[in-house]
């Protein structure tokens, strides 16, 4: 699986892009009539010789990608899971890709992985929410053209009382002294496969941020 770290802010770290409209809506002038898309996360499946043919949503549904063959990027790897903001159309058959827009997401890691401390530049949360086996988030970030690294941090899983588990993770952000011009918007996803033999229905996540007002934290249902 793709779990890249780091998110560029240098423009937006893409795929792949093609010529589409990204909005419904029709033109009254020649009446032309653009497809629906949806935008979604969801993990996208290469094959053995390197071609995106699945889109798996975090619904649980898995869809044929029907236009493989106009699908070309640089980089990609065979017989692998990339996790996308995908934007596509649906059609008999599958799906229509017009555009896929890599998103990290890195396993958490345990505090002894990080033996220089953690990052905690500051980030807003514009939101978050549990999406299959993940915990997507969309960030808003303050960058101007540096390189940020986004990693996340496993402190503890907590047993209350009554027998309900908490599992608490915080976000690791370097922005290595990248001037604050402008707010980007930086998708990451967390996955929650780890915690599958540890982790039930009715158990929590605590999820923090640095913010510039301190460490603010979001609780999401497992």
């Amino acid at each position: 699986m793709n779990k890249a770290g780091r998110y560029i802010f240098k423009g937006i770290i893409g795929l792949l892009t093609l010529s589409a409209g990204f909005i419904s809506c029709s033109d009254d002038e020649d009446g032309y009539v653009y497809p629906p898309l949806l935008s979604e996360f969801a993990d996208v499946v290469t094959d053995a010789s390197g071609a995106f043919t699945h889109i798996h949503t975090d619904k649980g549904e898995n869809l044929a990608i029907v236009n493989t063959s106009e699908l070309i990027a640089e980089g990609v790897k065979s017989d692998t899971i990339y996790r996308t903001l995908s934007r596509y159309e649906l059609v008999d058959g599958g799906v229509k890709i017009y555009s896929l827009q890599a998103i990290p997401a890195p396993y958490a890691e345990p505090l002894n992985a990080f033996p220089d401390g953690i990052k905690a530049d500051a980030v807003e949360m514009q939101s978050i929410w549990r999406g299959g086996n993940y915990l997507n988030m969309v960030l808003l970030v303050k960058a101007q053209n540096g390189r940020h690294v986004f990693r996340f941090v496993e402190d503890s899983l907590t047993t209350s009382s009554t027998g309900v588990h908490t599992l608490h993770v915080r976000l690791y952000h370097d922005a290595d002294g990248d001037l604050p011009a402008y707010t980007q918007k930086a998708y990451l996803s967390l996955p929650l496969s780890p915690y599958a033999s540890r982790l039930a229905s009715g158990d929590s996540i605590l999820f923090s941020i640095p913010t510039s007002a301190g460490w603010q934290q979001w609780a999401r249902e497992y």
